[in-house]
């Protein structure tokens, strides 16, 4: 397999949060040609992915990973309103394993944290701003390790290494489902693009790989690409932002403008490059 290129045609579309439907699909495949994603709908299907669950807003949902009893790993923009408005941290809760309406926890947030300066794009985002486009959140009260255990966080995984990808999504809100044969095929400093299926409300999802400790989490879904070599995800590395975000103060709260430091591209813009692959944002 080789290592593929962005081109100055790249389109990118948002995979941010959608509103919950109540919709329910006991399968869930690919496009014809694509991996298959399997459904978890049961406690054995879904043994040692408890970890993972759905982010709710009041109004629409992202999904969300438990890395420490108390702390939560997902998208940035899954924190904002379409308008760039920052979701108050009471609004949000998190439900580790939702399967089917049961969950084996379910939590509020009592404090939420983005990287310093992100703010949401409007239109399509730049490689700056994807690079930024993770949150921690820590939990109103911690998640017993006995209930669940959380999955840690660990290095960026190399290019053509194999990935696992957890997620919620359009049509598939009220399960988890796993892509487990994924493949980082290119990586531009903290921003990877990856061969796993992801659609609408699986921002946030974990990228994992399965190591001799267990699986970790090596990056988090930002949205997807529409290349010339087909539709691909497009993620950030963890580790080195969840350390800062961890250790750092809040954050300020930055609302997304037009005209701000977020740099704006169209399709077919003159120029577009590397820092043209974002999202095209969508409506929640």
């Amino acid at each position: 397999m080789r290592r593929l290129a962005l081109v100055p045609t790249i389109v990118a579309l948002a995979i941010f949060s959608l509103p919950v439907s109540g919709q329910d699909m006991t399968s869930v495949t690919r496009p014809e040609g694509s991996a298959a994603l399997r459904g978890l709908h049961t406690a054995d299907d879904a043994r040692d992915w408890e970890a993972v669950g759905r982010l709710d807003t009041g109004v629409s949902f992202c999904t969300a990973t438990l890395i420490a009893p108390d702390l939560v790993l997902t998208a940035a923009h899954c924190l904002f309103t379409e308008a760039g408005d920052r979701i108050a941290d009471g609004n949000l809760t998190f439900s580790a394993g939702l399967r089917h309406g049961r969950a084996e926890a379910i939590r509020g947030v009592a404090q939420s944290r983005v990287p310093q300066g992100y703010a949401r794009p409007v239109g399509q985002a730049d490689m700056q701003a994807i690079a930024q486009d993770l949150a921690v959140l820590r939990l109103d009260r911690a998640v017993s390790s006995g209930t669940v255990r959380p999955i840690a966080v660990g290095a960026a995984a190399p290019v053509l290494s194999a990935v696992t990808l957890v997620s919620y999504g359009a049509e598939r809100e009220a399960f988890p489902s796993i892509e487990d044969d994924c493949r980082v095929l290119s990586g531009f400093d903290t921003v990877q693009v990856l061969s796993c299926h992801v659609v609408s409300g699986s921002s946030g999802a974990p990228v994992v790989r399965i190591g001799p400790e267990g699986p970790q989490i090596v990056a988090i879904v930002s949205g997807r690409s529409d290349m010339a070599e087909g539709d691909v995800t497009v993620a950030v590395v963890a580790e080195t932002l969840v350390e800062a975000l961890i250790a750092a103060p809040a954050a300020p709260v930055a609302r997304s403008l037009q005209g701000s430091s977020i740099t704006i591209r169209r399709v077919g813009d003159v120029g577009a490059s590397r820092e043209g692959m974002g999202a095209r944002f969508i409506r929640p």
